[in-house]
């Protein structure tokens, strides 16, 4: 059984949907909506950490997920600007998808 390149830790892209491993918002889900280098990302729910002040993460606190919001990607290489009410649906339906193969990811 091998690791599958695409998962593993720091190779996140902007839009990927994380759940938190460690710190003191440990098991929860949040986007990334930025990357400083490829130990560090920004991510942000939209509720408690905006997309206008993004918390800043290690990426060995976070475990990817198999899903990835593409218009956070699209938005955010556009220069356009993310909404946090918009944001906040986004992860609310994860949360609310009885299906947990979000979990299955890195």
């Amino acid at each position: 059984m091998g690791v599958i390149p695409d998962l593993q830790e720091g190779v996140l892209k902007t839009g990927d949907v994380v759940f938190v491993r460690q710190g003191k918002n440990k098991g929860k889900i949040f986007v990334v909506v930025g990357i400083e280098s490829e130990t560090r990302v920004f991510i942000a729910d939209g509720s408690k950490y905006s997309v206008g002040k993004p918390k800043k993460k290690n990426v060995k606190h976070l475990q990817r997920t198999l899903m990835n919001l593409e218009d956070v990607a699209g938005r955010v290489a556009g220069g356009k600007p993310l909404d946090n009410g918009w944001l906040v649906q986004k992860v609310s339906a994860i949360l609310d998808n009885s299906d947990t193969s979000w979990r299955q990811g890195g």
